[in-house]
């Protein structure tokens, strides 16, 4: 072999397994309260800068919304809402973005943040992105190579990604959402008595939604339940909540449940929209 030769090998072995960066977003986690317990990392925040103007502004990263909203309900700030146009294709500092109006939401501001919307599924509709929880970074990838992740088939439901388990011998759907960072798994009543440690201590915490106050039970999860998954995940608690209206939800998403993005803290996902694949890196774990 000749040196050219040599030369345009390595070179090619460069290109299959380096991750090509094409945009570094940072995140912020936000943590939350419930029934008197204090949960950190429940949501990720990404800061936006639009044309003509050089307000920072901060956005819920959510993969279970499938649109990206504006948040204009009745108590947010007039000022910023007179300035961004929804319904119309903004230039930003993560790129091309569409904003929806979201009345049931408002605008409202933390320590000197202005959190003004969420950044949905749409936005990674075509993109190849790493989620890098150590770092608290995005990455939205040009390339990679697959030798570097253990990875599954993607499914979208309505824009949102899907990861699918191997759990106890039978395949698996679940929703992943990142703006539901409070549960570690979410699910039915049948599948969390199912999958729960038998003796688990049972708590028991009041959630808002759809205008009441329903219970959500959390107990421990049995060890070694994706033993024959591809993707393995750091799980401890699994969650039900008592209004039917999210057994419904799920079976109109054609998933038996959600997961958030406490399973996966100590790694790096990848969600590559453009080519329907799911992956953790294989660095990061054994």
């Amino acid at each position: 072999m000749d040196r050219y030769s040599a030369v345009a090998i390595l070179l090619f072995w460069m290109n299959v397994t380096v991750a090509q960066t094409e945009k570094t977003i940072p995140f912020l986690w936000s943590n939350d309260s419930l029934n008197g317990i204090f949960f950190e990392k429940t949501a990720i925040h990404i800061p936006v800068k639009f044309k003509n103007d050089t307000t920072v502004y901060y956005f819920q990263f959510d993969t279970g919304a499938n649109k990206s909203y504006l948040y204009t309900g009745e108590k947010s700030d007039l000022s910023i809402i007179r300035k961004i146009n929804t319904e119309v294709n903004l230039t930003s500092s993560i790129g091309q973005i569409i904003l929806f109006p979201k009345t049931s939401n408002s605008t409202y501001k933390k320590n000197d943040r202005n959190y003004i919307g969420t950044i949905g599924s749409d936005y990674l509709s075509d993109k190849i992105v790493e989620i890098d929880f150590v770092n608290q970074k995005i990455n939205i990838l040009n390339d990679y190579s697959e030798l570097d992740y253990h990875i599954e088939h993607l499914k979208l439901t309505r824009g949102r990604p899907t990861i699918n388990f191997a759990i106890e011998g039978k395949n698996y759907s679940f929703l992943f959402d990142t703006g539901s960072s409070l549960f570690d798994m979410w699910t039915t009543k049948r599948l969390w008595k199912k999958w729960k440690e038998k003796d688990s201590e049972i708590m028991k915490f009041p959630i808002s939604s759809w205008g009441k106050i329903n219970t959500s039970f959390r107990a421990k999860v049995k060890d070694s339940i994706f033993e024959n998954s591809k993707i393995k995940i750091d799980l401890n608690y699994i969650w039900y909540n008592s209004n039917k209206k999210f057994q419904k939800m799920f079976r109109q998403a054609n998933v038996s449940g959600i997961i958030g993005n406490k399973p996966f803290l100590e790694d790096i996902l990848l969600l590559d929209f453009r080519n329907s694949k799911i992956a953790i890196r294989k660095t990061n774990k054994p």
